[in-house]
């Protein structure tokens, strides 16, 4: 049949009226079982497709989800992405992507821009969400979800894992093996989630007894050459027996830092992340982490903001996912027993040292 097929000429077909066909085509209750299937027969024989663009524009919203990231490079994002995509498409919605790159200004325009009737509600992945951004999204009154605010105090429906439980189980674990001397790498400080992870593991060394050594702790942005300069660092300065990283990309740049310094992971150094992104079970040792459920996330956050579109409240304001240890391969007990010394304790370390002092000779 040329050009698109109607409503009409599949009620002529089936012999039914077109509200008959409409209530099919929409799983509206009306029609008998016998009358379904010849509906759905013959719509399918002609191509039939119902105009998704007209059903919304009735019902007054436009199948719609906007999705503003920080980025579209990392396999954080990337997964949180793929779970918002995996729920809105069960709820056959549409999303519509855009990337920030941490630019506040274009952050809001993005919010500026969505906000215009585009979409029917907006997720936000740790967004820079200043003041005058959050006031933008309240003025348009269109639903948004925060998934992992910089902030927990953002007056918005927000999402993250539990940080600070998932920091102590990743730190105790270091510790149940018999390491006393762990360095930390922080991450951007102005992400409250890095506070409240720190926070996690200071009070899991204190309640082991351990002192929290500051001299052990580096503040680096969330990349993996970030984490291997400052990991080298420490490695060369200080010495520690393991690491947690603030997220898997500090802890695999870490890894690699050892291994350039001679050190073998785990026998001689210990390593923990947090995130479990993919690559932290393709790498080789298998990084130990701290799972939060990325893929999870966006598909909380999503079925949220569905709800919130078809004007239901929502039970809690601020929800938050668990976190659990992911044992691996990067993390052992230390090379020595606790207060043998370093010179029983890192033969690699050694070995690496007076390669430098020979060279250097």
């Amino acid at each position: 049949m040329a050009g698109r097929v109607t409503i009409a000429q599949v009620a002529e077909e089936a012999g039914v009226s077109p509200m008959t066909v409409s209530n099919v085509m929409n799983s509206k209750p009306g029609a008998s079982e016998e009358t379904r299937r010849r509906v759905m027969e013959v719509a399918g024989r002609l191509g039939y497709r119902p105009n998704v663009a007209a059903r919304s524009l009735k019902a007054g919203r436009s199948g719609l989800v906007g999705l503003i990231a920080l980025d579209l490079t990392s396999q954080y994002g990337l997964e949180i992405l793929r779970g918002v995509a995996d729920e809105l498409a069960s709820a056959e919605q549409e999303l519509l992507v855009n990337a920030t790159y941490h630019d506040a200004v274009r952050e809001k325009d993005r919010v500026e821009f969505l906000g215009r009737g585009l979409v029917d509600g907006v997720l936000m992945i740790a967004p820079v969400l200043e003041d005058e951004t959050i006031e933008l999204l309240r003025r348009q009154n269109v639903p948004c979800v925060i998934i992992d605010p910089r902030r927990l105090d953002v007056p918005l429906p927000r999402l993250s894992a539990d940080n600070y439980h998932g920091m102590r189980l990743g730190t105790q674990h270091l510790i149940d093996l018999g390491h006393t001397r762990i360095a930390y790498l922080r991450g951007l400080d102005e992400l409250e989630s890095t506070s409240i992870r720190f926070q996690g593991f200071q009070d899991a060394m204190r309640l082991a007894g351990l002192d929290v050594d500051e001299r052990l702790v580096a503040s680096c942005d969330f990349s993996y050459a970030s984490g291997f300069r400052a990991a080298a660092r420490l490695i060369d300065d200080h010495h520690p027996t393991a690491l947690v990283g603030g997220a898997d990309l500090l802890a695999l740049g870490a890894i690699d830092a050892a291994r350039a310094r001679g050190l073998d992971v785990p026998a001689d150094f210990s390593v923990v992340g947090f995130d479990d992104l993919p690559q932290a079970a393709q790498r080789f040792p298998g990084l130990t982490t701290v799972r939060q459920p990325l893929h999870d996330m966006g598909q909380k956050a999503a079925r949220a903001l569905l709800s919130l579109i078809e004007g239901q409240k929502l039970l809690m304001e601020y929800m938050e996912v668990g976190t659990e240890l992911v044992v691996r391969n990067s993390t052992a007990p230390p090379p020595h027993p606790a207060g043998a010394g370093r010179d029983a304790a890192m033969p690699h370390q050694l070995a690496a040292d007076q390669a430098r002092r020979d060279a250097g000779a």
